[in-house]
């Protein structure tokens, strides 16, 4: 994981989700920051769950023809395991 990369990729979502209730970030950005040759698919979407969730948003993975694409909302405050800031 590169942390350069996941900081400008956490300051690009919290700046979409100011404007949109979601923000997609598309397979290439992700590949940027979970290598997919060093992770499993599994433990990749793992890794992009933490990810969403320690910026208090959560993320839902979608796998097709095109690719990878992860859509990152803010969490509602009424989830269950919300831990709003």
């Amino acid at each position: 994981m590169q942390t350069s990369f996941l900081k400008g990729l956490a300051i690009y979502i919290a700046a979409e989700l100011e404007k949109r209730p979601f923000c997609v970030v598309f397979q290439d950005a992700l590949e940027h920051c979970w290598r997919g040759k060093q992770t499993t698919a599994a433990e990749r979407n793992i890794e992009i769950q933490r990810f969403a969730e320690s910026h208090g948003w959560s993320a839902t993975l979608l796998e097709s023809a095109f690719g990878t694409r992860a859509i990152f909302e803010r969490r509602q405050p009424d989830a269950v395991d919300y831990e709003g800031t």
